[in-house]
């Protein structure tokens, strides 16, 4: 092997792992969960802010089968706010904590897609329950999947 053809094996090995390692960083990191979910919300109402900070909630139904809920959600905001913007990042853990006993008290016949709009006035006002700076309202759904 010449020194040429052993550079140019060495460049594609180290171009291959920075690429694999860049794949794994954005599915670690769920880079591309937070930009579905803000793609998700309508442009006129993004300007203000999107708060997407909640990532990809998984849970079970409450079926004697249970089925697998997966969503990704987010929801637009005044970002000039600084108050609720903060409240929002406080109480993180406690809205995804809520959101996916939401999801977890429900039967998968409760989450089918012609409920949707039942479902997110649900959630949005146990959410807003958990908040005393603001509130949510409207709920986007980039990813919203039942799986039985």
């Amino acid at each position: 092997m010449s020194k040429l053809e052993r550079a140019l094996a060495i460049t594609l090995a180290v171009v291959a792992v920075i690429i694999m390692a860049g794949t794994a960083w954005g599915g670690m990191t769920g880079s591309r969960a937070k930009k579905l979910a803000r793609a998700a919300v309508p442009i006129a109402i993004a300007d203000s802010g999107v708060y997407d900070g909640l990532g990809r909630i998984r849970t079970r139904t409450a079926d004697e089968k249970a089925a697998v809920v997966v969503v990704d959600l987010a929801f637009p905001y005044d970002s000039s706010d600084r108050q609720f913007r903060e409240e929002l990042q406080r109480k993180r853990t406690d809205l995804r904590t809520a959101a996916g006993s939401f999801f977890s008290a429900r039967r998968a016949d409760e989450l089918r897609p012609e409920h949707e709009a039942t479902v997110k006035a649900a959630l949005r006002d146990t959410l807003n329950s958990l908040l005393s700076l603001g509130a949510i309202e409207e709920l986007y759904f980039s990813e919203f999947r039942v799986m039985d």
